[in-house]
């Protein structure tokens, strides 16, 4: 599938990448990245999306894929992330037109964000290995913090090296070739930008939208075996979200759905384009 390349500066001073394809007078979808990520995440779902119905937009996060940051001296954070993006959708069609949201990982926070932000113009939410607010679990902070801090000192192979070993099941065999695709992705960030969004999911500013503002279809997609956001994150999220919200869980899967197992995560979506089409 062929895709254009484009930038929107928003009132932020962001200058955001992002990609365009399928019927330019469609219903957007929204694909969001998680952290490492890019609009490249997306790309083996892109042919699968229904692409003749829908307007199909992928989005490099500040820091991160193309989008650079604003200033060596920014502060990223969730709402700052979903401002931008409110920004970039209204360009596109007006915030409160109908759109779907694909979120990954960080990407999964700032959609809920946004859905609920705006429950009545979004129409659904695909939310893979989503995380939340962990502003009141020091460990977590902990982590994520020390992080950004060996990435700033050891360099962005450091959170490479990472990310090829935590993105997967610490149980099971997997073939290095998926390994190396994360590390890659990864290896292309930039330093500070990597730091800074790991800084911006750990901030004590980062706090959970009201989940139950949120009405459209939901589809909660995790891996059995998720070290970074495992399924019971999923599950407790489905109850604050309400009985419009489902689990879908993949066996022998971790953090990298797409890659591991692209064609049950066809299916899981499929059924997310069932009920929306249906709602």
């Amino acid at each position: 599938m062929t895709s254009t390349s484009s930038y929107h500066r928003t009132p932020n001073g962001t200058n955001i990448h992002f990609t365009l394809t399928g019927n330019p007078t469609g219903t957007l979808i929204v694909l969001l990245h998680g952290l490492g990520g890019s609009t490249e995440t997306f790309t083996p779902l892109l042919p699968h999306l229904h692409p003749k119905t829908y307007r199909i937009v992928c989005v490099d996060l500040e820091g991160l894929g193309k989008t650079p940051l604003s200033s060596l001296d920014v502060t990223l954070s969730i709402t700052r992330y979903v401002d931008d993006l409110e920004s970039l959708v209204a360009s596109l069609q007006g915030t409160e037109e109908p759109l779907l949201l694909f979120g990954h990982s960080l990407g999964g926070i700032i959609a809920t964000h946004y859905a609920a932000r705006h429950s009545g113009a979004t129409r659904g939410l695909a939310l893979l290995g989503t995380g939340r607010s962990i502003a009141n679990i020091p460990p977590a902070r902990e982590r994520m913090l020390a992080l950004a801090a060996k990435t700033r000192a050891e360099g962005i192979q450091a959170a490479a090296d990472t990310a090829a070993i935590s993105n997967f099941p610490m149980t099971g065999e997997i073939p290095q070739e998926l390994r190396e695709s994360v590390r890659e992705a990864v290896a292309k960030s930039d330093v500070e930008g990597y730091a800074k969004a790991c800084e911006a999911v750990a901030a004590l500013d980062h706090v959970d939208p009201d989940y139950a503002l949120i009405r459209a279809p939901t589809l909660l997609l995790s891996g059995s075996g998720d070290v970074i956001s495992p399924p019971e994150r999923s599950f407790g999220l489905k109850e604050l979200i309400g009985d419009n919200a489902w689990v879908t869980v993949l066996e022998g899967v971790g953090h990298q759905f797409i890659l591991q197992d692209l064609s049950r995560c066809l299916d899981a979506l499929q059924a997310l384009f069932e009920r929306v089409e249906g709602h």
